[in-house]
């Protein structure tokens, strides 16, 4: 019978390349890795800051007065919501104050005016903890109880931090020493007003001012 060698060879020397390690002939790819996206994180900020309303210069602190008033102008209230710090910034009460700082010609009559704003905006703080109170009453979560301690707790120190805004205003002299100290003294009304209209846009995104323009 006929041998065929060259198969014998052939089926032997694959047979040992089957044997010799590393020498698969099959390959395989390495599973391929999976990144997945981590989701980004957003800042929010105090409402007056977080909340704290008062980006706009003022602590989160509800009884700090604003650390960068100035005379004849209104500072830009930056909270956690957009839509609101939009709102706020078209308010009645700060155009009408514009409009007549602007008239103002002597120091005399920038401090009238900074204290006539003063006292609007003390009445913005009543209107609108009047509102938030009422729309609160049906609130069952914590928060009510937060903001009645906070309201207490401004009224309490309220007549201290105006006199420390008053001294410091005054300590440094000069012909504007007046004006300043009532223009800030308006600033620490109105960024309280902020805080207080920034709580109740969460329950009402219509809310109204007490003030409304001639």
């Amino acid at each position: 019978m006929k041998k065929n060698f060259p198969a014998t060879i052939f089926a032997a020397a694959l047979a040992l390349t089957l044997l010799l390690p590393g020498c698969s002939l099959i390959h395989q790819s390495p599973a391929a890795s999976s990144e997945s996206s981590s989701s980004q994180s957003l800042s929010s900020q105090p409402a007056s800051s977080q909340d704290d309303p008062s980006s706009d210069g003022s602590s989160s602190d509800p009884g700090e007065p604003p650390a960068d008033s100035e005379p004849g102008r209104v500072l830009t209230i930056t909270t956690d919501n957009e839509k609101f710090n939009q709102k706020f910034s078209e308010n009645p009460v700060d155009k009408a104050y514009i409009k007549e700082s602007d008239q103002a010609v002597s120091t005399v009559d920038m401090v009238n005016v900074s204290q006539k704003y003063a006292g609007l905006w003390q009445k913005e703080i009543d209107h609108a903890w009047s509102e938030l109170s009422q729309k609160m009453s049906s609130d069952s979560s914590g928060k009510p109880a937060e903001l009645k301690a906070e309201q207490e707790k401004w009224q309490n120190e309220k007549d201290t931090k105006l006199k420390k805004i008053v001294s410091d205003a005054l300590s440094g002299g000069g012909s504007m020493a007046e004006v300043n100290a009532a223009s800030q003294e308006m600033d620490f009304y109105r960024s309280r007003a902020a805080q207080l209209y920034r709580e109740l846009y969460d329950y009402e995104k219509n809310y109204s001012y007490a003030y409304s323009a001639k």
